[in-house]
């Protein structure tokens, strides 16, 4: 392309584009804003059933349960679809998504084969109970929705895998709970001479 052709295509654009953000810079006579004076936080608890492979710390989640206040709710299939995938990032946290460094910060785990997300084989379908308290900071009385399912799905998963690894005294601080991990800390606490000494 010669260097004046270049202008020729250019030209139009720039003016195609000046056009556009002049025209478009003044709102409309019936625009109107909302600005609410605080924000809308959801809130709820979750409760998981998860079963755990003392041998190869395979964490198989049984059941899941959410009871959740999003506000008013006006479409429960897209809430529970909020809930539901938000619970699904939650899990990822807790057994399976890492992002690991080398000691130069370089990113080791760089496509999906190294950085593992749930599969739907993963993600039990949730039972999810909406509480409804209005919300008076907006005219419509309605909170959040997704961060109500991931915010708390890792704590929930991990408080009930230390539950069934009570009897090891095992505890966690970190995710994701992988199964070396969980092996590891049995191992550390002495679990598996315990289980074989019976």
């Amino acid at each position: 392309m010669q260097p004046g052709q270049q202008r020729r295509i250019l030209k139009p654009l720039y003016a195609c584009a000046e056009m556009f953000s002049t025209h478009h810079s003044t709102p409309h006579p019936h625009t109107a804003y909302y600005a609410p004076p605080q924000a809308a936080y959801c809130s709820g608890t979750h409760v998981a059933e998860v079963e755990v492979d003392y041998m190869t710390g395979g964490v198989k989640i049984l059941k899941y349960t959410v009871a959740h206040d999003s506000g008013r709710i006006i479409n429960p299939l897209i809430v529970d679809g909020q809930v539901q995938g938000g619970v699904a990032h939650g899990i990822g946290n807790a057994l399976l998504e890492w992002m690991q460094y080398d000691e130069n910060a370089q990113p080791l785990t760089t496509t999906f084969a190294d950085y593992l997300l749930p599969l739907a084989t993963d993600v039990p379908t949730c039972a999810i109970v909406h509480v409804e308290t209005v919300n008076p900071f907006n005219p419509l009385g309605v909170k959040g929705a997704g961060e109500g399912g991931t915010i708390p799905a890792s704590a929930a998963v991990i408080a009930a895998i230390e539950n069934a690894l009570a009897p090891f005294d095992v505890h966690f601080a970190e995710t994701p709970l992988t199964p070396e991990r969980i092996v590891a800390a049995l191992r550390t606490a002495g679990a598996y001479r315990t289980l074989f000494a019976a």
